[in-house]
């Protein structure tokens, strides 16, 4: 779960961007994103994905977000950078 990265900060800009944010205020919040994914930022990531579903979570057969960073979530990610 816990990773750290210049990836990380530009996944937590784009899903503060987005409406999926990360923290309301300190680190992680908008314009104070982060290199670290950690709980807040699995969070975020669970509501981008539980919202998109249709398109990342059922093709996987998977009902609820997990939080993982991964191909799914990843390619939803790029293609509507």
């Amino acid at each position: 779960l816990y990773s750290t990265g210049d990836n990380v900060n530009i996944l937590q800009i784009y899903l503060n961007s987005k409406g999926f944010t990360v923290s309301d205020v300190g680190a992680g919040s908008k314009g104070n994103e982060t290199t670290f994914y950690g709980q807040k930022t699995k969070s975020a990531v669970v509501k981008y994905q539980e919202f998109y579903k249709d398109e990342i979570l059922k093709p996987s057969g998977l009902t609820v977000g997990t939080g993982y960073f991964g191909t799914a979530t990843r390619n939803h990610v790029n293609n509507n950078y």
